[in-house]
């Protein structure tokens, strides 16, 4: 018997033996795959800053397009990216090599299981095909029959041209679409104003990412208040999408536009399809800034927000200060957890200078919010480094480039205020925060000088 359950323990100790032995092996097998890997990503990305580039010419503005014959199958625009590192796979051999991806933004059914494929074509008409097999749609599409879709084209070129054409449109295309074979709907892809900037270190810069502008929006004013809040506070630069607005909006807008300080992009979604996919496509809106402000501009920072929410410091002078001193050069998202001032609240109008034009201001006026900090994630608001993120949503991150984590901001030193027409819960314990008007002398004086250039008769920004 003795003997019995020696055989037994010694069978289970020559068992676990192996499995530790195999770990190991596996272990070290994945650390040198990985090592070769990083190499390699080494090598090719030093590769890829030597071929000499010729940029095609195009337009930055885009519009979303219908795929082939299929209604609400539509496409909005395509970004190269030259970050070998969201690359999952890369395939290196004597006469291509990679130089980057196209990254894609459409709407199509969920779930989708057709395979894609995506067409690059040159200036000269020479079209290449690449077979990416099944994609996935965003996350966050809250059930809706159609949502938005990233997709990723790896781009491949001969390793031995030195001059380098780069592709000037895409399309995806898929067998339920014959149309889209056939006759394909290509986009520009956007690459740097300035081509001198294609693989240069991005630039410090703060740039604001504005959810889209629809059901006919009306409050000038309320722009007029961000955009100028958003400055005091370091901010260079404004993305916003148009689906719909009123005039004076729009007059606004263009106004911004001229100045440099915002690009207006047409967010032209369908009528019947806004009723199908959430919000407006909103993660598709999110994701193409994020990529815009990368690839465009070559901007390292972009706040992710609605008009009704501000990132507040407190204990800096501004987001760019801030950013300045702490960022480490490895953070993915700064998550600015949320606080809400209603608008069914009074108004406080003690701070209002008597010679102001415009005479309301939220981040003035409203001086109770709540007295719970809602959790990371739940509301919270971010800035993001736009080089890091594979797929931004609305709270927080979704997918970033390998070796990049997100920080949850301490509430001591920023928070987000947020606004909010309704209510989230009425009966919520109020507290007086004056923070914001700490800005107080520039905004109101911001804000009457901007009404007073569009709108020069009554120096009013409609509410």
């Amino acid at each position: 018997m003795l003997s019995s359950n020696g055989n037994q323990a010694q069978y289970v100790y020559f068992l676990l033996s192996g499995a530790v032995a195999l770990a190991i092996i596996v272990l070290a097998y994945i650390s040198v795959r990985t090592t070769l890997d990083s190499k390699l990503r080494e090598d090719l990305g030093a590769l890829q800053k030597t071929f000499n580039y010729m940029k095609p010419s195009w337009s930055y503005n885009n519009t979303w397009r219908q795929i082939g014959s299929k209604a609400n199958h539509l496409i909005y625009s395509a970004y190269f990216d030259d970050r070998l590192d969201v690359l999952e796979t890369i395939i290196n051999h004597k006469t291509r090599v990679p130089i980057g991806s196209l990254r894609i933004f459409a709407i199509l059914p969920r779930p989708f299981n057709d395979a894609v494929t995506c067409t690059i074509r040159f200036e000269n008409f020479i079209d290449e095909k690449v077979p990416l097999g099944r994609v996935q749609p965003m996350n966050e599409d809250h059930g809706f029959k159609y949502a938005p879709y990233s997709i990723r084209c790896p781009l491949y070129v001969n390793r031995n041209n030195s001059n380098m054409s780069l592709p000037q449109s895409v399309a995806i295309s898929y067998a339920s679409n014959r149309l889209s074979q056939l006759s394909p709907t290509f986009v520009p892809i956007s690459y740097p104003r300035d081509i001198e900037q294609l693989f240069a270190i991005s630039r410090p810069v703060l740039s604001v990412c504005v959810g889209p502008l629809q059901q006919n929006y009306t409050d000038a004013l309320r722009i007029a208040e961000f955009v100028e809040m958003y400055r005091i506070l370091g901010a260079r630069h404004f993305y916003f999408y148009h689906l719909s607005s009123s005039e004076d909006v729009l007059r606004l807008l263009e106004h911004y536009q001229r100045e440099g300080i915002a690009d207006v992009l047409q967010w032209n979604v369908p009528t019947e399809l806004l009723n199908d996919v959430h919000y407006a496509a909103i993660m598709a809106q999110i994701n193409d800034c994020v990529y815009r402000a990368m690839t465009v501009d070559n901007y390292r920072y972009a706040a992710i927000v609605d008009l009704d929410e501000v990132l507040i410091p407190l204990k800096h002078n501004s987001l760019a200060q801030y950013m300045h001193q702490c960022d480490e050069g490895r953070t993915s998202a700064y998550v600015f957890r949320n606080v809400f001032f209603y608008k069914l609240d009074s108004n406080d109008s003690f701070s209002m200078p008597a010679h102001t034009r415009n005479r309301f201001s939220y981040t003035q006026m409203k001086v109770r919010r709540t007295l719970e900090i809602m959790p990371a994630h739940q509301r919270s608001k971010c800035i993001v480094n736009t080089h890091s993120i594979i797929e931004m949503g609305n709270h927080f991150v979704w997918r970033a480039v390998p070796g990049y984590t997100e920080m949850t901001v301490p509430q001591s030193v920023g928070l987000l205020f947020h606004y909010r027409d309704k209510c989230v819960n009425c009966k919520a314990q109020l507290m007086v925060d004056y923070t914001a008007r700490r800005f107080g002398s520039l905004i109101w004086d911001r804000v009457d000088e901007t009404c007073g250039q569009v709108f020069t008769k009554s120096g009013i920004c409609t509410m």
